[in-house]
């Protein structure tokens, strides 16, 4: 991505999936117009008006300020993630973001009860190898008496 068109006017090199690159590739372009995006012709600069629409669509509360509403920059912190979920590392994550800080990166990676989960599963499995080893140790020491 060029400079002008990122926050911090820092190119920016964003790498998409295959599945994601051939949705593209499939969509219909005009022929003098670069943008990928278009409506009537024209491209789109706001979204807004189709994600509202889409959100009432599908019962999904739209806005910043509603319980439970869903604004478009929630896609960034879903992005982030399911990136950590996936095993991404955190420095690679922050490369493809743009976020600078640690701190960024907290700020839209979020934890879930599945996280939670995922955590009591892990700690579970650690314990189970403790207390195996620990048994093997003891089996030893009456062996050796």
């Amino acid at each position: 991505m060029e400079p002008r068109y990122t926050k911090d006017k820092e190119a920016r090199n964003i790498p998409i999936c295959e599945e994601l690159y051939g949705f593209l590739k499939r969509l219909p372009r005009s022929l003098h117009n670069p943008h990928v995006f278009l409506y009537k012709g024209k491209p789109v600069k706001d979204i807004r008006t189709g994600l509202i629409e889409a959100c009432k669509l599908v019962e999904i509360p739209y806005g910043r300020f509603v319980k439970d509403g869903f604004i478009f920059h929630d896609l960034r912190h879903t992005f982030n993630t399911y990136m950590r979920k996936a095993g991404i590392a955190q420095s690679v994550i922050m490369e493809i973001t743009g976020h600078a800080s640690s701190e960024m990166f907290d700020r839209y990676n979020t934890v879930d009860l599945d996280d939670k989960k995922q955590a009591i599963k892990q700690f579970e499995g650690f314990l189970r190898k403790l207390s195996e080893s620990v048994d093997q140790n003891v089996d030893q020491t009456h062996f050796l008496r």
